[in-house]
C-alpha cells in the first residue's frame, strides 16, 4: 500500500453537509480498495490564488490516505465529475521529512568531517 495525499476545494458557498457528504465518499473509496483515511484537515474557506470558474474563494479539505494504487484513478474520476469540485489533487506521499532529515544529517557529516576553514 502506498501513502497518498488528497486537497480537493468546493465552491465557498455551499453548506458545511455539502463538505461532510464529499469527505463520506471519498472515505468509502478508498475502503473499497482496502485502504484507511490516517488524517483528515478542514482547512475552511480560503481565497484562492486565481480566480476559477468566476470564483475567488474555495471551501478547501486535506486528507492523507494509505490505499492501492487503483484507488487514484476513481478518486480523481469522482471529483473530476462533480460539479462542485473547483480543483482536486492526488499525490504519493514521499516520506519527504525523512528524506530531509537524511540529507541534512549526510551534509552536516561532510562538513564536520571536512574540518574548520583556515581562517585569511
Amino acid at each position: 500500500m502506498k501513502k497518498y495525499e488528497l486537497i480537493f476545494i468546493l465552491h465557498a458557498d455551499q453548506p458545511e453537509s455539502e463538505m461532510e457528504g464529499r469527505v463520506a465518499r471519498v472515505k468509502e473509496i478508498v475502503a473499497r480498495h482496502g485502504g484507511e483515511i490516517t488524517q483528515e484537515n478542514h482547512w475552511g474557506v480560503r481565497r484562492l490564488a486565481y480566480e476559477i470558474e468566476h470564483e475567488n474563494k474555495g471551501n478547501y479539505m486535506f486528507l492523507k490516505f494509505r490505499a492501492a494504487g487503483t484507488v487514484v484513478e476513481e478518486l480523481d474520476k469522482f471529483l473530476r465529475l462533480d460539479d462542485k469540485v473547483l480543483r482536486h489533487l492526488v499525490v504519493v506521499d514521499e516520506e519527504w521529512e525523512e528524506r530531509n532529515r537524511k540529507s541534512k544529517a549526510k551534509r552536516q557529516a561532510a562538513a564536520a568531517a571536512a574540518g574548520p576553514r583556515a581562517e585569511d
